[in-house]
């Protein structure tokens, strides 16, 4: 049998209590995890002016886009991202543009998301969770490219004063 060094020595400990290689413990539960998750839900809508095909998950789009008269509406894309806040979604177009967004944070009930379409957009919106976002239109082929974009996400719970008892407060009843 060989003796270990005390280096050696520190290293087999360390491994053995599974120190080294393993992420640092986090306090988080299941639940607060799913809830600092963000959800987007894109989709790349090829849309022309002449009359033509309108896809069926198109109908809502279409509504919203009815001043512009587009006759045509075909899905190219539909892609889904489940986000934490500081980390971007990368969305490739057919026409080799990037849409590069990014969860900010929450407030007042609104996603701020830095959304950015190089030589076209680069802003930070406010976004309501379920509500979609209208991407401008990036020409392409005969019509244009549009992106839509749903974010759906939890708000923060907000601790009312009434909604659990202080277990540090005792009640007293007066007579």
């Amino acid at each position: 049998m060989q003796l270990m060094g005390s280096a050696q020595l520190g290293i087999a400990a360390a491994l053995a209590l599974g120190i080294l290689g393993s992420p640092p413990a986090r306090a988080d539960s299941a639940a607060n995890v799913t809830q600092r998750l963000v959800l987007v839900r894109t989709m790349v809508v090829h849309a022309e002016k002449k009359a033509g095909q309108v896809d069926w998950i198109c109908e809502k789009l279409r509504k919203k886009l009815a001043p512009m008269n587009f006759g045509t509406l075909r899905v190219v894309q539909r892609r889904q991202f489940k986000l934490a806040f500081g980390e971007s979604g990368r969305l490739l177009l057919p026409e080799g543009r990037e849409v590069r967004f990014l969860p900010i944070s929450v407030l007042h009930r609104k996603l701020h998301m830095q959304v950015e379409m190089p030589g076209i957009l680069n802003t930070r919106m406010r976004m309501t969770s379920g509500r979609g976002v209208i991407l401008g239109g990036v020409e392409h082929g005969a019509g244009y490219l549009i992106v839509y974009m749903v974010p759906n996400f939890r708000l923060p719970r907000i601790a009312s004063a009434r909604s659990k008892p202080n277990p540090l407060l005792h009640r007293v009843k007066s007579e």
